[in-house]
């Protein structure tokens, strides 16, 4: 299983409780559902961004991989 550092930006820090944090998983969904989180992100419709890349959440991870997670952003 990959060691990946999630990265949670604007409000998904409070429901992540962090800022970042590192796990082992093999997707952003795994990652998410081990710390107990998917539920709650998923309904904000998250942004995912694996090294910096627009992914979605079945994206399959490498050790060492950056896994970015933000809010959609609105304009007006």
């Amino acid at each position: 299983m990959p060691t990946v550092n999630l990265v949670f930006l604007a409000a998904f820090r409070d429901v992540a409780g962090t800022d970042r944090t590192t796990v082992e998983a093999a997707t952003p969904r795994a990652a998410l559902a081990q710390l107990g989180i998917l539920d709650a992100l998923v309904a904000q419709t998250p942004i995912v961004a694996v090294n910096q890349r627009i992914c979605d959440l079945d994206t399959a991870l490498s050790s060492g991989d950056e896994v970015a997670l933000m809010p959609p952003m609105t304009g007006g």
